[in-house]
Order: structure tokens, then sequence, then C-alpha cells
């Protein structure tokens, strides 16, 4: 009697974490039910292949409750290899981070080949290593595809016929889609995020907006376009902002004010290592990628009223993330 209700009790431990992260209506829910609200850092893991454990251990101390982790498929960095993506994923669930995968190589590309031929060849290539830790990857099929502007019925299109093959092949996560005009672009998504998720036969499907200095040039800009595609019903969430882009300041103040009141999830760019102009938006210095070095960027972010440290929790009721120890 003893030994089966032992066995009743390992069986009901092991289907704790079960069903995966799941999209319901304009929300997300990890895989025991839990509504899961994106409080995350992007890592540029292909460009610094040895700071990648590192940095997810500094930002997971830091409160963080998800990673958005820049990958390669070797058509332009190189490809990051299956033993590497479990490596990744190894981490990521050691520190309960939810996990978002991109491929780089296509930012900004027109040709609908790269998402539907060589993106979806990748994800494909990693199906079943996806498919065994669903409970925390999301699959961002591809980081700012389409950076041209006016073109909605190319963006649906291409994104509809990825999702479906990516389901006729067996992929189970749950699937994150970049708006265009190299993620800032409002009229599109907003149009079309509809019948890209009824592409998917799961309805699994969350819609990315790329916050720089042209969506979030100002208030109005930015409210505008988050509540254009808040009124759409599908799930969405900010997968990138800064605090200032191509020679202007971003509204990003703002951005963590609405997405703190309205639930919406967001993951900041980036952890540490970018280039160019674009240093100032590293959160910790390049040198050390430690949590010891912020930047006013990384301060705000963390430890700003909306940041981090105050707002994040953790997936499968796994305490604050603001509350983790320094």
């Amino acid at each position: 009697m003893n030994v089966i209700f032992l066995l009743i009790l390992i069986l009901n431990a092991s289907s704790i974490i079960s069903a995966g992260l799941k999209v319901k209506g304009n929300k997300l829910y990890d895989g025991n039910g839990n509504e899961f609200i994106f409080r995350g850092i992007n890592i540029a893991h292909a460009w610094y292949t040895d700071k990648t454990k590192f940095s997810l251990n500094e930002i997971n101390s830091l409160g963080a409750n998800s990673a958005r982790i820049v990958l390669a498929t070797g058509h332009k960095w190189s490809k990051t290899s299956y033993s590497d993506l479990e490596k990744i994923i190894s981490w990521c669930e050691n520190d309960g981070l939810i996990c978002v995968l991109e491929v780089h190589d296509f930012t900004g590309s027109d040709d609908p080949n790269d998402i539907i031929s060589l993106a979806v060849n990748y994800w494909s290539e990693m199906k079943n290593l996806l498919n065994e830790h669903q409970n925390y990857v999301i699959v961002n099929i591809a980081n700012e595809w389409l950076g041209s502007w006016n073109k909605g019925s190319l963006w649906g299109d291409t994104y509809s016929s990825a999702i479906k093959t990516l389901r006729t092949i067996g992929l189970k996560n749950a699937i994150m889609v970049d708006a265009s005009g190299w993620g800032q672009e409002t009229g599109p998504i907003i149009e079309n995020a509809a019948r890209v998720l009824e592409s998917d036969p799961d309805k699994n499907v969350i819609f990315s907006y790329h916050v720089y200095a042209v969506l979030g040039k100002d208030d109005n800009s930015l409210i505008s376009g988050f509540d254009g595609l808040k009124k759409t019903g599908v799930c969405w969430i900010v997968g990138e902002f800064g605090w200032f882009h191509s020679g202007a300041n971003v509204a990003y103040k703002s951005l963590m004010d609405y997405c703190q009141k309205n639930k919406i999830g967001w993951i900041a760019w980036s952890w540490s290592g970018n280039g160019g102009d674009d240093a100032v938006l590293d959160l910790t210095d390049k040198n050390t990628f430690s949590k010891n070095d912020l930047s006013n960027w990384g301060k705000d972010v963390f430890y700003g009223d909306n940041g981090i440290k105050n707002t994040s929790k953790k997936a499968y009721g796994n305490g604050d993330g603001g509350n983790n120890d320094d």
C-alpha cells in the first residue's frame, strides 16, 4: 500500500509542470496555469558565446524572470549548434528564466525565403530539443525580419506560412513574431496579427514590438501603437527597447509605466556588448558583463519604479524575481 501511494505521489509530481507555455486570449500562462509577464533581458549569445552562462546568472540574481537569446543559423554569424542550444536552455531552466530563442541572421531582410525556408529549417533541425523544453522555451522565429515599411500583406503571408510549416513538422512550443519595420511598424501587425494567429492550429503565438526612436519617439506614438495592438485582443509584449537610438531619446519610462499598468511583458536591450552608437544600450560594462557595473540605463531597468526589482515574478510560482538575493 505504501509503495502504491509513493508511486502516485511520484506520478503527480512529474505532471505538475507538463502543459507548456500557452497563450490564452491576450495573456501567456506557464505550464502550471499561472499568468506570466516578461520582465527580462536580451543576451547576445551569438557574439559573446563565452559570456552567456555568466550573463544569465547575473540577470537572474538581479531578479529577471526571462531572457531573449541571440542565436545564429550560420548564414551571417557562426551557427548556434544543437549542443550549444541545449546548454543555453539548461542554463535558463536552472535559473528559472523563461527562454526566448531568436535567430538574428535575417534582421532587416525583406526576403520571405529567409523565414519560410532558412529560419524554419533551423528550427526544424532543433525541433526535438525545443519540444522537450516547451515549459520554458519560446521560439521567436526571426529577429526584426522585414525592414521595409508598408508591406503588411507580405509580413502576414510570410509568417502565416512559416507558422503552418512549423506546426506541420511537429513544433509544439509557443511562437513569437516580431513586427515589421525593424520591429517598430505598427500598422501591419495591428492589421494582420489576428490572421497570423489563426494560421496556428494551436493558437499559441505571441507578437512583439521593438521600441526605439520611431515607435518610441514620443508618448503619443508609443501609446497609439500600443493601444492599437491591445485592441486586437492578441497576446503581445515588447521584445526589445532602449532609452536612446538613432540620435534620439526613446519614451522608455512611459513604456515601462504603460506595461506595468496593462500587465504587458518587456525584455530590455541588452545586457552588454553593443557596438558603435548602440553601445549606449549596454545595461552593464562591456569589459566585465557584471551586475556590479550597471550603467545608468541598467539601473533604470532593474531599480526604477517599474523596473525588474519591483515588478518581476518568476514562472511556475518560483517566487518574485525581484526578491532574489544579490
